[in-house]
């Protein structure tokens, strides 16, 4: 509805415009009497009538603007929604990220002293088997005994806990 407004208006400013006298109105001869206007004046009714068109259409040009956009600023809200929960989402994700690495390397923390335990362990064992090795023909069965029950005791113990 706008649009045949502002089109029909554009096209009466052309055609006034355009006209600087009406050539069906005679202006010479008998009929000259009936002249409705001098050249100047109808210049100046085309100029009055251009500003007023253009203040109209300048007035009628933001509320169709306005009309238009509207679709578009409704969409950028909705993505600026969009963007501001992603955001979100993201901040919730780096934050379980953090504290997901802080367990991951508490935990390799605790696993590297434990390794060091073992490591210690079996070395301290291996010695003992060495000298145990060395000395076995010393050593009374009774002792051998009593050795091999406590590491079948430990190693029981350690499946046990693990199940």
């Amino acid at each position: 509805m706008n649009k045949m407004i502002t089109i029909s208006i554009l096209l009466s400013a052309l055609f006034l415009g355009s006209c600087s006298s009406l050539s069906f109105i005679p202006t010479e001869g008998g009929a000259a009497k009936f002249n409705l206007a001098t050249v100047e004046y109808v210049q100046a009714q085309g100029e009055a009538q251009k500003e007023a068109l253009v203040s109209d259409l300048a007035g009628s040009l933001s509320v169709v603007l306005d009309s238009v956009l509207m679709e578009d600023r409704a969409a950028l809200l909705a993505m600026t929604a969009q963007l501001d929960s992603i955001n979100t989402l993201m901040l919730v994700f780096s934050t379980q990220m953090d504290s997901s690495q802080m367990y991951v390397d508490k935990s390799i923390n605790t696993m590297q002293k434990e390794l060091t335990t073992v490591k210690t362990n079996a070395s301290s064992t291996r010695m003992v088997i060495r000298r145990i090795n060395d000395n076995i023909d010393n050593l009374p069965v009774k002792a051998l005994e009593t050795f091999n029950e406590a590491i079948n005791d430990y190693l029981t113990k350690d499946e046990v806990e693990t199940e």
